[in-house]
């Protein structure tokens, strides 16, 4: 595990040393932030202070706008009132029969100096009527509605531009008659000129207004004058107007019929009507919202949200001879802010540039700083690594009799410390035995209690992965053992219940081979303490070459057992002679009996004959355990099958019999490793230890058997069939209570055993 970027956080210097980053990382930070906040404020009130203006300037140039258009619509229609004023006149004062020639003369002469006029034109209250018109080859055409007493005659002359006449036809189909259209009866009911609303001249199919004034007769009779005029070059004096990119402007009158609008939608969207088009009737969704806001709120200047888009609106009246006319105008605000916006995009985008450099050098100046405060931490981290070698160093040339297998104090003291250097949460070291089958702990200790444990083992069978990766020779490192192929099984045995996740596994080498290891579990300062590491495991190496050499008397002897014979026992094929002290009759109850299965799984193997070709491994097997119950005064022992029962504390005064099924347990697991191994078989066997109440009895006829049986019997078995991994020894809760003062235990959790119930189980390792 890598520690270099580790720091030490035990010291009060800590808190300095995260508001020093804080201070090295927030400051720049911070700096580039303002540098942020000031350009986004600057840019705000930059773009607003612009939009305002430009809506300052906009205001105006509307007005300026409007009042242009007042004037030219004024301009425009003003000619016609004039006109109709001297038609009236001329025509009036010239003698009866002339008055045809003078309109027709006066009405040429109008038609050439004024475009917008499109007609001049009588009539009177008998239904004659006559009009000078404009033609489409710069000259006139005359239309003369004659009603003499029972015909009626109307007639076209056409005239060149020079005056001269280049037709003449009559239209008896045309039904025309002046004194039933609009501008007539106007007319008679005004004072002065009558203004028509806008409507569809009969003649040219087009929509225009018309001025009429009226004329009483010294007979009596009335005459009508009237001047026609089109409303298109109104029309394409609005479209040429430049409202920013988009902005148009429309007149309409009080019922909304439009008066001019610059768009030719105007005069193709008429086709036969008689009535001029209404604004909403254009096709444009904006001026139809206008309109209707109009009609709710008036005249004015305003600006409404249209279509997701801010729209300036305005609203004033034309009071051109005295109708209700208004002129709308409506233009978006982006046509005038429009540029104010792409002007602040482009300053951000420029911003930016001084943003990145900002932030580039605040970069160099965080990494600049962290770099420093990492420096000086590195610094302190050696200087503390150096420190803490020294003193282990100095701890080491304490201890002079650290060879000495004898003692134990020395590797302790060593242990503790090597966890110390490197803040690991346990250290322990490990010794290979049993021709490399069994690993056993030589001490263990815990840093944050401080406590020493030794004599634990671990079986190749239980941990075959570990084992294989150990005796590879290489340097075993897991950040999650339970994540490692190699470790998660040396996870599961003794990481789990004190919940560590980090493993270094140091072998120790000695004689070209691997002998034991070293263990940190969680060492978070491996980075001082990789060279104490290196030279501890060479003294271990030699102090566990001269232990192989000079065996001593370890602490798993040194508990002796004081042991209550229990009479003669025998040990033939049926185990039927027992000890006199356990004759019963019928049935007895053994409060107090310590019974041992041992169950084996591969029935092939346990046929197999050793290489010499005269004995099975299950007829090696069976002697090997009679030999060890013999050794350790076990009186009950029966072969069931593939199954061995043993049973102690069958008689009131043996009271260490569960001592001596636990010590037989540990032989007998050795020895069958050995007899496993030796016949090119991988252990199959599992044991299991109980105590407690068991029932036995002679059975049968002559010779009588004596057969065991009850809970302790069934709690033994069920241990066997549910152990951890071959030739683990599994032993129930009542038999650790009494076994976990003499012997090494490591627990294995809490479990449903069938007819037991939720109970704990601990798997038995070795004498303390």
């Amino acid at each position: 595990m890598s520690t270099d970027e580790v720091v030490d956080t035990r010291g009060g210097a800590i808190g300095l040393g995260r508001r020093r980053a804080w201070l090295r990382i927030g400051v720049p930070m911070g700096g580039v932030a303002l540098v942020i906040v000031a350009i986004l404020a600057i840019a705000l009130y930059s773009d607003h202070a612009n939009r305002a203006g430009v809506l300052l300037l906009s205001d105006e140039l509307l007005d300026s706008l409007q009042s242009r258009i007042s004037q030219e619509v004024a301009s425009y229609f003003s000619p016609a009132t004039r006109a109709t004023r001297l038609v009236r006149d001329i025509v009036v004062r010239n003698a009866i029969s002339d008055r045809a020639a003078a309109l027709e003369a006066f009405a040429a002469s109008a038609l050439r100096q004024t475009p917008q006029i499109d007609a001049l034109y009588s009539g009177d209250s008998e239904g004659n009527f006559m009009m000078v018109q404009r033609d489409e080859s710069s000259g006139t055409k005359t239309k003369l509605v004659l009603n003499a007493t029972g015909e009626r005659v109307v007639e076209w002359i056409r005239l060149d531009a020079d005056g001269r006449e280049t037709q003449r036809e009559q239209d008896p189909k045309d039904e025309y008659d002046p004194r039933v259209r609009e501008w007539y009866q106007g007319a008679l009911k005004a004072d002065d000129v009558f203004w028509t609303s806008v409507y569809i001249f009969f003649t040219r199919r087009e929509p225009g207004i018309t001025a009429a004034i009226r004329y009483r007769g010294e007979d009596g009779g009335d005459r009508v004058f009237g001047v026609d005029i089109t409303l298109k070059a109104l029309s394409d004096f609005l479209a040429s107007l430049k409202i920013g990119q988009s902005g148009r402007a429309v007149i309409i009158d009080g019922a909304g019929h439009l008066i001019a609008a610059p768009t030719s939608v105007m005069g193709r969207a008429l086709g036969d009507r008689d009535v001029a088009a209404r604004l909403d009737e254009l096709g444009d969704p904006v001026l139809a919202a206008i309109y209707d806001r109009f009609r709710v709120e008036g005249f004015g200047r305003r600006v409404h949200e249209i279509g997701g888009m801010q729209t300036i609106f305005l609203a004033s009246r034309l009071p051109i001879a005295g109708r209700d006319w208004a002129l709308l105008m409506v233009v978006p605000e982006s046509d005038f802010t429009g540029f104010v916006a792409s002007n602040g995009r482009k300053t951000i985008l420029l911003s930016l540039i001084v943003i990145m450099l900002a932030a580039g050098l605040a970069a160099l100046l965080v990494r600049q700083g962290l770099r420093a405060d990492r420096a000086a931490r590195l610094l302190l981290d050696r200087g503390q690594a150096i420190e803490r070698q020294s003193l282990a160093f100095a701890n080491l040339a304490r201890h002079a009799d650290l060879l000495d297998c004898s003692k134990e104090e020395p590797l302790q003291a060593l242990t503790a410390v090597l966890g110390d250097l490197a803040a690991a949460r346990r250290t322990s070291v490990w010794q290979l035995s049993g021709g490399g089958r069994l690993l056993r702990c030589v001490d263990a200790c815990e840093r944050d209690i401080s406590g020493h444990v030794a004599g634990i083992s671990l079986s190749r069978s239980e941990l075959p992965q570990f084992f294989a990766a150990l005796e590879s020779g290489e340097e075993i490192q897991a950040r999650n053992a339970a994540d490692d192929r190699r470790t998660v099984d040396f996870h599961r045995a003794l990481m789990h219940p004190i919940d560590s996740r980090a493993v270094l596994v140091v072998p120790v080498s000695g004689a070209n081979k691997v002998i034991g290891a070293i263990v940190l579990e969680d060492a978070a300062q491996m980075s001082g303490a990789r060279e104490f590491v290196a030279l501890f495991a060479n003294v271990l190496a030699a102090r566990m070459l001269d232990g192989a050499g000079h065996p001593t008397v370890s602490r798993a002897k040194a508990a002796e057992t004081t042991f209550v014979i229990a009479g003669e026992h025998s040990f033939d094929t049926e185990l039927v002679p027992h000890s006199p002290d356990m004759e019963v009759d019928g049935e007895d109850v053994f409060p107090m009996a310590a019974v041992m299965s041992i169950k084996f799984g591969d029935a092939a193997a346990m046929a197999t004959l050793d290489p010499g070709g005269s004995t099975t491994l299950a007829d090696r097997i069976v002697a090997t355990l009679q030999e060890i119950a013999a050794t350790h005064h076990i009186p009950y022992m029966k072969l069931m099958s593939h199954d061995i029962v043993a049973a102690g504390g069958l008689t009131p005064s043996d009271t260490t019999a569960i001592l001596r099924i636990a010590d037989a347990s540990v032989a007998a697991r050795e020895r069958c490793i050995e007899l496993f191994e030796a016949g090119g078989h991988p252990p199959s066997f599992r044991i299991g230890i109980s105590c407690g109440t068991a029932i036995g009895g002679d059975v049968g006829q002559r010779p009588r058997l004596f057969n065991l049986w009850g809970e302790a019997v069934r709690t033994a078995e069920l241990m066997a069939d549910t152990g951890t991994g071959p030739g683990a020894i599994q032993v129930s809760e009542a038999a650790y209570d009494r076994l976990h003062s003499h012997f090494l235990f490591r627990p294995r959790g809490s479990f449903y055993l069938p007819r037991l119930g939720p109970t704990q189980t601990f798997v038995l390792g070795s004498r303390q």
